[in-house]
């Protein structure tokens, strides 16, 4: 599941998603996001900290209620809200640059993690 607001950013993470086995939900709107989050329980929620409207504290709570391990990513650029997913309680966050560079790879790590 991945609040992701950019089509070909979605894409390419969907495609590392397809690598390891998985399928992606991907949404482009934050209600439709936490509606899937609450009526299912994905493996993993992912968001874009650069998503324009992004209620972070709202997201954090809504995937901890449901027991969804949370991964994020963000500009490398924007400290700010990397540190500020950090301590509003995301479980993983990642520069975009590192997730983009290797999705496959982050989302494994990411899953290790949180089954750990």
């Amino acid at each position: 599941m991945a609040l992701v607001p950019d089509l070909l950013t979605a894409m390419r993470i969907e495609s590392g998603v397809q690598r390891l086995g998985g399928f992606l939900d991907a949404r482009d709107e934050p209600d439709g996001f936490l509606r899937e989050i609450a009526s299912g329980k994905p493996d993993l929620a992912l968001i874009d900290l650069s998503y324009p409207w992004l209620d972070l504290n709202e997201t954090v709570s809504a995937c901890m209620k449901a027991g969804v391990p949370l991964m994020a990513f963000g500009p490398h650029v924007d400290t700010a809200r990397l540190r500020q997913a950090r301590e509003a309680g995301v479980d993983f966050v990642y520069p975009r640059s590192r997730l983009m560079g290797d999705v496959a790879g982050t989302m494994r790590e990411a899953m290790a993690g949180a089954r750990a």
